[in-house]
């Protein structure tokens, strides 16, 4: 973390009207100094700083969390490398017919893949042209192209038929500098755009499955971009809302990333639609979706990014080293969970 990253969350912390006292912030830090053995960066970020933050003592530090994130004893490599590979996730996807968004086609930096056929492509104007191909053919009006290299929404573009050659202007020379797969949009469930159409706002579904392979979830939340972003990642400016996993609801608030100021929202800013009881649609068959997954993805600690179309949720990626700490505010801490005595006390 940069200095200049560091001074503005201590600022956000400073300015935060809902904080504790500075004596009992104080007062928990050196508590948690005392039992972790090291300053407990993670009571900010997971903002147990606040009031009604619940059981602080109950939180994993970043320590223990990069553990389990890491740890082979969750994930093989093998494993990990099958889902964490765009490309790799969205053919066996389409091999085994698991919902997912369309696979139009990919590039290996300047060899594209359209078809069967394979083309060497060197510049703008060719890229142009195939993409043109590629939406008359398709028939689609928009395309996302990820890079192989991105995450957390990073080195996602979206592509416009009407707009291609404003896009590519821009554009072009990235995507033919890196891997990227190009995958048909998605149309949103209608009762979900009403929170926020700018974007395709996709849930995240954490899952751990236990020593005897019996899954379970440890967080579900629902994304949402803002301003007219495309995308909804928490990384690039959105936020989330925790889901709760047996109704199927929205929580009443939100909240921002630190680095984007933690703000607690109750209302989506762009639309005015608050959150509170708002029932996710096909929130069953989104968990069935899941638990189909792991046959196929068998990692044991997961986190799924589902969206939901008007007849059902699709699976636009997987992540095998899952930022759990945004699941794991709606748990209440995985102190207690089986996972941590499992991954760091070593008992099973």
């Amino acid at each position: 973390m940069s200095r200049k990253d560091t001074l503005y969350r201590i600022s956000v912390v400073l300015k935060d009207k809902d904080k504790k006292s500075y004596f009992k912030i104080l007062k928990e830090v050196i508590t948690l100094w005392v039992i972790k053995k090291r300053f407990p960066q993670h009571y900010f970020g997971r903002f147990l700083y606040r009031k009604n933050s619940g059981p602080y003592k109950n939180y994993l530090d970043n320590k223990e969390y990069n553990t389990i994130i890491s740890s082979k004893k969750l994930n093989l490599p093998g494993y990990y490398h099958i889902v964490d590979n765009k490309l790799t996730f969205a053919m066996i996807c389409e091999k085994f017919n698991l919902p997912a968004p369309k696979l139009l086609g990919y590039n290996l930096k300047r060899d594209f893949f359209y078809q069967d056929k394979v083309q060497r492509i060197t510049g703008i104007s060719e890229l142009g042209e195939y993409f043109e191909k590629l939406f008359s053919e398709t028939g689609e009006e928009k395309v996302f192209v990820k890079s192989l290299n991105g995450s957390g929404g990073k080195e996602t573009y979206l592509l416009k038929r009407s707009t291609l050659n404003e896009n590519l202007k821009e554009l072009g020379d990235t995507i033919l500098d890196q891997p990227c797969i190009h995958q048909a949009c998605i149309e949103q469930h209608p009762e979900i755009s009403k929170i926020y159409a700018g974007s395709v706002n996709s849930m995240r579904v954490e899952t751990y499955m236990d020593k005897d392979n019996n899954p379970e979830f440890l967080g579900i939340l629902m994304r949402f971009g803002v301003g007219g972003s495309p995308l909804d990642n928490v990384s690039a400016g959105g936020f989330f809302v925790a889901i709760d996993k047996e109704s199927g609801t929205l929580m009443e608030t939100g909240m921002k990333a630190l680095i984007f100021g933690g703000t607690k929202i109750w209302k989506h800013p762009d639309t005015g639609f608050r959150f509170e009881g708002f029932k996710v649609p096909y929130f069953e068959e989104c968990k069935a979706l899941c638990v189909e997954l792991l046959r196929y993805f068998p990692c044991r600690l997961a986190g799924w990014d589902i969206a939901i179309t008007p007849t059902g949720p699709v699976v636009i990626e997987g992540n095998p080293n899952p930022g759990i700490n945004m699941g794991e505010l709606e748990y209440g801490g995985l102190v207690n969970h089986p996972m941590y005595r499992e991954v760091i006390l070593g008992k099973s």
